[in-house]
């Protein structure tokens, strides 16, 4: 059995530079299975590419299995970008 701890982390673009963000807001919460589902499977992500925005997923081996880590949100203007990382912990 585990738990998953959501890292949201939300970051505005810098702008003096072209390339750096800085932080906006960062929330730590638990979630269940089913909403880590919900928000790592394939269909919200297409779902939300075709909005225009990017999202990369980062995979790695985890107590709970191969599972996704990281989550990178960028909004179509490359204004924002939200950052979620998971963390499995066992109980």
């Amino acid at each position: 059995m585990y738990t998953i701890e959501l890292t949201t982390t939300k970051l505005v673009k810098n702008p003096n530079t072209k390339t750096t963000y800085l932080v906006e807001s960062k929330e730590v919460e638990t979630i269940t299975d089913k909403q880590y589902h919900l928000i790592t499977c394939n269909d919200t992500v297409k779902w939300f590419r075709r909005l225009g925005g990017s999202e990369s997923l980062q995979r790695a081996y985890t107590c709970a299995g191969y599972k996704v880590y990281k989550l990178t949100s960028t909004s179509p203007d490359k204004q924002n970008k939200t950052v979620r990382e998971f963390k499995f912990k066992t109980l």
